[in-house]
């Protein structure tokens, strides 16, 4: 009897051209983590599947551990205003990218799924723009639910008191005393503002004057833990 497939709830990542009419879809399931699909275009088309939008999957697991093949799709949420601004747009295309490099394969992220439906609705519902430097929030809450965020309210080394000033190495366990440690050097102030944007909501911080700075550190930590450059980011730096 042929494989009925399996229902899961997701978020597209990505979307990628395969031969001449096929599709290959990366999504985020909160039951599965990252899950790869093909997606047949020739026959019946699952349409609106596209960057940022939530859906309903029907799939069916691949052949010797191969690609899941996308065998129906209903829309739940299309994000249609997301793409009514490109800097809202380019901000959804960086969070996708974001949160997919850092969620794991065949692993349960209900946290990460979480947190990116959070992000593409608020971007859904915003009436313009949101200044770029929200997305260092975003940063620091996928780096904080993947396990990976620094310690940046002690030192890491000594477990010491935050002083006024401090290193942070972006690979390393957090924040250190000079005597500790070295890494860049950063300020007290500095690792409140990052503390503050990661552990407040993101709704409540699209009006929010960010320190330049800490937009900067948050970016240098993604780029450590990742081991490269989010290529989506050359989208935000138009946005500056």
């Amino acid at each position: 009897m042929r494989d009925p497939g399996r229902e899961v709830v997701a978020i597209v990542l990505s979307v990628s051209a395969y031969a001449d009419d096929d599709r290959i879809l990366k999504v985020l399931s909160p039951t599965e983590g990252k899950v790869g699909a093909f997606q047949r275009l020739g026959r019946r088309k699952p349409a609106g599947l596209d960057i940022g939008v939530r859906a309903r999957l029907r799939l069916r697991h691949g052949r010797e551990g191969g690609l899941n093949t996308l065998v129906d799709a209903t829309v739940e949420d299309p994000r249609i205003h997301l793409r009514s601004g490109y800097g809202r747009l380019a901000l959804a295309q960086f969070g996708c990218e974001l949160i997919g490099a850092l969620a794991r394969e065949a692993h349960a992220e209900p946290k990460q799924f979480g947190l990116l439906d959070t992000w593409l609705v608020l971007l859904d519902a915003l009436r313009g723009d949101p200044d770029v430097s929200l997305a260092a929030a975003l940063e620091l809450k996928a780096l904080t639910f993947a396990g990976v965020a620094p310690a940046l309210d002690r030192c890491g080394a000594c477990g010491g008191a935050i002083e006024q000033t401090m290193h942070l190495e972006p690979a390393g366990g957090g924040a250190v005393h000079p005597r500790c440690g070295g890494g860049l050097v950063v300020s007290a102030q500095v690792l409140a503002e990052l503390e503050r944007l990661r552990r407040t909501p993101l709704r409540e911080l699209v009006d929010v004057e960010v320190d330049p700075v800490a937009v900067g550190v948050a970016s240098d930590l993604v780029r450590a833990q990742l081991g490269h450059e989010l290529a989506s980011r050359q989208l935000l730096v138009g946005l500056c």
